[in-house]
């Protein structure tokens, strides 16, 4: 015998799938925004790391330059 839904059935079923596939959809929408933090945190860090850099290497050059002028001037 053959099972033949009736259509108030047929909507609870669909119903439920829709649902499911709502909440799986949730979830996964959950999971990206919690990784996007994540991602933008680690961006950030990196962009810190990033300015320090170049301010470390602001603060070398002029070292470099400080010590290249009593060279020169030494030299006459």
């Amino acid at each position: 015998m053959l099972f033949n839904p009736t259509p108030l059935e047929r909507l609870t079923t669909l119903t439920e799938d829709l649902i499911t596939k709502h909440t799986r959809a949730e979830q996964e929408l959950q999971a990206l925004r919690e990784e996007i933090v994540s991602i933008r945190a680690h961006a950030k860090s990196k962009d810190d790391e990033i300015e320090r850099l170049t301010a470390d290497l602001a603060e070398k050059d002029n070292e470099i330059e400080a010590i290249v002028a009593k060279i020169e001037s030494l030299l006459g």
